[in-house]
Parts: C-alpha cells; sequence; structure tokens
C-alpha cells in the first residue's frame, strides 16, 4: 500500500470515528429527556371508576286488602251501596266489582277489579235476599270462590249488616280455614242479631248480657258458641250496635244485648272491640248512612 492510500484510509477511519461518536452522543441526549406519552394514549390507557348508579327500580307496593259487604236481610244494592259510594269519594276507598248470587248459586259479576287501587270495595248482593242464614253461607262460599279463582284475591275484609253478619260470622266458623277461600282478615258487624231478635219495651230482656254470657242463649248463639273453634285465631273484629234511646236499649230491630253477645263469640280472636252509636240515626237502617259509622269502620279497616 503506498502513502496516499494509506492517508485515504486514515483519513475515512477519522471521519467515521468522528460519525460514531456524534450519533453516541445524539443518543445519549435523547436517552436523558424525560419520557412522555402522547395525549391520545394517555387517555386510552387511563383507567376510572365510576361511583355505582342508583337503582331506579323501587319496590312495588303490596296490593291494599280488598273488602267485600254483605246486606242484611230483604237487603238490596242500595242497603251499603251508599256506604261504599261514601267510603269512595274521597279516593280513600275504591268501588269495585258486585257479585250477585242467585238461588241456585251461580255468581254474575259487574264492575272493574283493579288489585293496584286503593281499598277495593266488593258489594254482594243476594237475589234471594229473604233466605236462611245456611243459605246465605253457602252462596258466600260460591262468591268468596268467585273471588279468588278469578280475581286471585287471597284476602279480605268484611264487613256485614245484620242478617248479613250473622250469615258471615257462620261462614267463619265453617270455613274459616278453608284454603278454597280467600283469608279474612278484619271483620266488621253492624247491628247483628246474633243471639236473636227480642226487645224489652222497657230495655230488659231475659237475653241481657252478664260477665259472662247472655242470660239466655238461642239456638243460633249456642251453635255460634259451639262452632268458635273454627275461627281463624288472627281474626280482628270490630262490633257495632244501635241505641235510638227510647228506652227499649235497642236500634229499634236489634237490641244491643244481642248484637254485643259477639264479645263471647269472638273472645278467643286476636283482637275483639266494640262500639254503641245513640241517637236516631243509630236506628237500624240507619247506621249503614251514618257518616260517624263510616268512619269508625275505615279507621279500623285502613288506619295502620
Amino acid at each position: 500500500m503506498d502513502k496516499n492510500e494509506v492517508h485515504i484510509v486514515k483519513k475515512w477511519l477519522i471521519g467515521g470515528s468522528v460519525v460514531f461518536v456524534f450519533l453516541i452522543c445524539i443518543g445519549l441526549i435523547f436517552y436523558t429527556l424525560p419520557q412522555t406519552e402522547s395525549p391520545k394514549k394517555e387517555s386510552a390507557a387511563k383507567t376510572t371508576t365510576s361511583p355505582p348508579l342508583k337503582s331506579k327500580v323501587t319496590a312495588e307496593k303490596t296490593p291494599d286488602v280488598p273488602t267485600i259487604f254483605v246486606h242484611g236481610y230483604a237487603g238490596t244494592k242500595n242497603s251499603l251501596g251508599n256506604m261504599i259510594k261514601r267510603l269512595s269519594k274521597n279516593g280513600q276507598a275504591t268501588k269495585s266489582l258486585v257479585l250477585t248470587v242467585n238461588a241456585d248459586g251461580t255468581v254474575s259479576t259487574s264492575g272493574q277489579f283493579d288489585e293496584t287501587s286503593p281499598n277495593p270495595l266488593i258489594q254482594i248482593l243476594f237475589a234471594d235476599n229473604k233466605s236462611s242464614m245456611e243459605n246465605q253461607t253457602i252462596w258466600l262460599e260460591n262468591a268468596l270462590a268467585t273471588l279468588k279463582n278469578e280475581y286471585h284475591i287471597e284476602k279480605i275484609n268484611a264487613v256485614g249488616h245484620s242478617m248479613g253478619g250473622v250469615s258471615l260470622t257462620n261462614y267463619l266458623e265453617k270455613d274459616g280455614h278453608n284454603a278454597a277461600y280467600p283469608q279474612v282478615e278484619k271483620l266488621v258487624l253492624i247491628a247483628a242479631p246474633l243471639n236473636g231478635l227480642v226487645i224489652g219495651e222497657d230495655g230488659v230482656t231475659p237475653y241481657d248480657l252478664t260477665d259472662n254470657g247472655p242470660g239466655a242463649e238461642t239456638d243460633r248463639y249456642a251453635n255460634f258458641m259451639n262452632g268458635q273453634a273454627g275461627l281463624p285465631s288472627d281474626l280482628q273484629v270490630f262490633n257495632i250496635a244501635g241505641d235510638i234511646e227510647d228506652g227499649t236499649k235497642s236500634d229499634g230491630s236489634v237490641s244491643v244485648a244481642s248484637a254485643l253477645s259477639g264479645r263471647f263469640i269472638y273472645a278467643d280472636v286476636a283482637s275483639y272491640s266494640e262500639k254503641i252509636f245513640y241517637g236516631e240515626n243509630a236506628a237500624h237502617s240507619k247506621l249503614h248512612e251514618n257518616p260517624d259509622v263510616d268512619q269508625t269502620i275505615a279507621d279500623f279497616l285502613w288506619s295502620d
């Protein structure tokens, strides 16, 4: 290799070394710079935790228990129909179905039942409105089976005026534990002649109440006492009597003693209470037209 070739090689080596050193310096500079990522990548990699959403689903309200109304001897749709209208008027309750039980036991219905409406009121009518307690009990069974099977009603309250209260008592002793019918939770009796229809002009009869029960017992009362075990133990009862204050201690048709003999028939249920209304508006057929009676019933059924 001559001197010129050696000079060229040295020159090439020196130049390459300079470039190499230069590249190393550039690399060191970039290496020591702060490491950053583009905003886009940072955003993509970032993880956040949101607070849990509050559920928009609220618990469904338990449907109110419907209340049936049963008229007395010779009663019609007007017997308790006006009470139903008054109780419905302020929106506290809702007029609902009317069930008419024919003499052959078939049941026809009218109206509509909405389980979401407040306190549905159901009127039960007997086409043969002058029949016996035994027949009315069978007709009640047919009506209540209709409520359970066609409307899926599992629980009811009941209001019975006069003979209606007698038939409801007989029904409860016979069928109070029968799963084929809705369970009765609360019962209101209005002037029900549970121990007959004897009234004394001076307010005194052999059937007057003592601390241990009536002084004398009708067959009806005796049968009710014998059937007490059939009554639901969790039943709540409110018993109403009327005294027109004419000296007879009666509402003109049923004595206070006969109506309130229910305290002995219903002695072993969950709760029993009673009230006597006085004056002309406490007459037998005016009790179910009396606004004070309305309010007492409403308080008992729906104040919980």
